[in-house]
């Protein structure tokens, strides 16, 4: 079963005439059969680059592309047959990112913040890596202007809060229904920055702190039975969400899950490889494994 966020849906087509429609602020399918509560979010794959963005920026649409989790949507796409939730955003996270605080306002880029929204800048959000980046790749300027607060805050309306009420009310339903829920956080990472020595695979819990250790442990094991090189929380420990809602005593857990972009598609020239299938084939199995772990600690909580 699919649902929409808003709005009408559009083709996943890069190139796009204008004016552009505008897509929901997510799309979620949920499985058949829903016996374990697992939930795979996938934030930052979306390729739909608003027409305000693209006026505004210096760079053409390539280059807005480095800051992508390029194909991740499509590498997990088989995941409801599996048994688990798929939730994907259109949106470009060089246009929203929603592995952010919703407070995590770059005031070299926004100007107009009001005092009661002001936080001590993170160092992500100093390197221009805030919930609007300013910047993409090896900090690379995106705008030829500042933005207004009131354009970021439409943005956040638009995106950021309905994505983040999406996924907060698929856990509560999982909880009510099942008794537990698991998020897998999908995301890509650049080989250049995959950690010394380099990762396939780089698993985060928060050193612990986010989700149960069976589900790292089973993770682990079955991506190296697979030959792969897989670290965990180096040097990814896992972000925003997985700090939000991976929560061990309340039943909720999540696992951050950095998948190295050369292992399934060329970096520069944003081009899917020839391995792509064989990458997608192990991470079903990935999530299959871990749909069979979440079932077998299942508490029903409904009727």
């Amino acid at each position: 079963m699919r649902e929409w966020g808003t709005a009408t849906d559009v083709g996943r087509d890069e190139v796009r005439a204008a004016p552009t429609p505008r897509p929901p602020a997510y799309r979620l399918s949920r499985p058949s059969n829903n016996k374990a509560g697992v939930i795979v979010c996938c934030p930052h794959s979306g390729r739909f680059y608003p027409d305000e963005l693209l006026s505004g920026s210096k760079l053409d649409r390539l280059a807005l592309r480095r800051s992508e989790d390029a194909f991740v949507d499509e590498l997990l796409a088989v995941a409801p047959d599996l048994g688990a939730s798929l939730i994907v955003t259109d949106y470009a996270r060089a246009y929203v990112d929603l592995n952010r605080a919703i407070d995590e306002l770059d005031p070299e880029l926004i100007e107009g913040v009001p005092q009661s929204g002001r936080r001590v800048p993170s160092p992500r959000v100093l390197a221009g890596l805030g919930v609007i980046p300013r910047t993409v790749g090896d900090g690379v300027d995106i705008y030829t202007r500042q933005l207004s607060f009131e354009e970021a805050q439409a943005r956040l309306n638009e995106v950021y809060s309905p994505w983040h009420d999406a996924i907060a009310a698929l856990i509560e339903g999982e909880k009510m229904a099942l008794g537990q829920a698991v998020l897998l956080d999908c995301h890509s990472m650049p080989s250049s920055a995959s950690g010394s020595p380099e990762s396939d695979i780089v698993l985060g819990d928060r050193f612990g702190a986010s989700c149960a250790p069976i589900f790292m442990s089973e993770a682990l094991s079955f991506l190296r039975s697979k030959g792969l090189r897989v670290a965990r929380n180096n040097p990814y420990a896992g972000g925003f969400a997985t700090e939000r809602y991976g929560k061990p005593a309340q039943n909720q857990h999540s696992l951050q899950i950095e998948i190295n972009r050369s292992l399934y598609m060329v970096e520069g020239a944003m081009s899917k490889r020839a391995s792509f299938a064989a990458v997608a084939d192990t991470l079903a199995g990935l999530i299959s494994r871990i749909v069979d772990v979440a079932a077998a600690r299942v508490s029903p909580q409904g009727g």
